[in-house]
């Protein structure tokens, strides 16, 4: 064993004073570190299971003999990723827009949205509540005062009092979830969170992805559910969406059976079955998503979305057409009891998002 005390007494006063005072600052950093950490564990965002959200807003009571319904789903990527953005997570540079594009961003927003205010259902994903990355503006109350005549609610899927990263401008506080808004009173809504979190520490900073499930009854003793859903990103081995979709196929096919109208969208980060690159024709450049969606998942059941537009771009740069990585990844999967009528996306040139919206309109059988 070395004596480190026999050889520090021949070591000159002023550098032994300085080793000491190293050791000290280091201590004092691992101190703080441990410190940080402990305070992320003890004030990590962990969502209670059977959550029943709060639904708000105000609408109309359910017309039971309807049978005619529009839906429309956006990620609205929390109003800091238009078209001049790009993202530090994947390649880029940038946390978060200036001020002035943030505003511009969410105008957008709510412009689209309320544009489309005479849609039945509306699901947003990624919507910030109070966040660094979004100026600490409260989006969801924003967007619910904008939608008078809605009922809506909230989930949250991420919470973290300071994400440290990227060292130079970390993303700091983020507080954000999906909204769904309804223009007739459900009956009953639920939030199911996904069993995927990350081990920590690296979930401390993540998101806790969840669905939100509403239920509509009808004349015909049959009720109408709605699923609004957030799948995971990031997932190269497809592992967080295989369980994530073994969970939203139970809870779908649960329904189903029991003769109700199902139909489940969002934002899926993955391509849905029959997505092919060669059928868009909005001048993008298509690429396909992996993980892909196994064929075990919703069988006989109707994947819905556009196949001429893209819905998602990729946020290394700044968007450019033709030149951007562009796919498809928001859309809906509706039950065999469904008709549908149209879907259309809405080519917004991710002006506003890295997401363009899709509107889909329904019959029930």
């Amino acid at each position: 064993m070395i004596n480190f005390d026999f050889y520090m007494g021949y070591l000159p006063k002023p550098l032994l004073k300085l080793l000491r005072i190293l050791v000290i600052l280091a201590g004092i950093v691992l101190l703080l570190v441990a410190g940080f950490f402990l305070f992320l564990t003890l004030t990590e965002f962990s969502p209670p299971p059977g959550l029943v959200p709060v639904v708000m807003g105000k609408g109309k009571a359910m017309d039971r003999t309807k049978r005619t319904f529009t839906f429309f789903t956006w990620n609205i990527g929390y109003a800091g990723l238009g078209r001049e953005m790009d993202f530090f997570y994947e390649g880029g540079s940038l946390v978060m827009p200036e001020k002035e594009q943030f505003d511009r961003y969410f105008g957008g927003i709510q412009k689209t949205v309320t544009a489309n205010d005479s849609t039945d259902f509306i699901f947003l994903q990624e919507v910030d509540v109070h966040s660094k990355r979004s100026w600490f503006f409260n989006e969801y109350a924003a967007l619910s005062e904008k939608l008078t005549g809605f009922f809506n609610v909230f989930s949250q899927n991420y919470g973290c009092w300071y994400i440290p990263v990227p060292l130079h401008d970390p993303m700091g506080r983020v507080k954000a979830g999906l909204a769904t808004f309804s223009k007739r009173k459900p009956e009953s809504a639920q939030v199911r969170y996904f069993k995927t979190n990350m081990s920590w520490p690296k979930r401390l900073a993540f998101l806790k992805r969840c669905f939100i499930l509403l239920r509509y009854p009808l004349d015909n003793g049959k009720d109408l559910v709605i699923l609004n859903t957030h799948n995971s990103a990031y997932d190269s081995t497809g592992v967080w969406l295989k369980k994530e979709l073994a969970m939203l196929d139970s809870a779908m096919q649960a329904e189903y059976q029991r003769g109700n109208y199902v139909v489940a969208g969002g934002d899926w980060n993955s391509n849905p079955r029959g997505y092919a690159t060669g059928n868009m024709i909005s001048g993008d450049r298509g690429t396909l998503v992996d993980p892909q969606i196994e064929p075990g998942f919703a069988p006989g059941w109707e994947f819905v979305f556009d196949p001429r537009q893209p819905s998602n771009r990729a946020v290394d740069k700044a968007y450019r057409k033709g030149i951007t990585k562009t796919t498809l990844i928001d859309f809906f999967v509706v039950s065999p009891n469904i008709e549908v009528i149209q879907v259309h996306t809405i080519p917004l040139g991710f002006a506003d998002s890295d997401h363009n919206p899709v509107v889909m309109n329904i019959r029930l059988k």
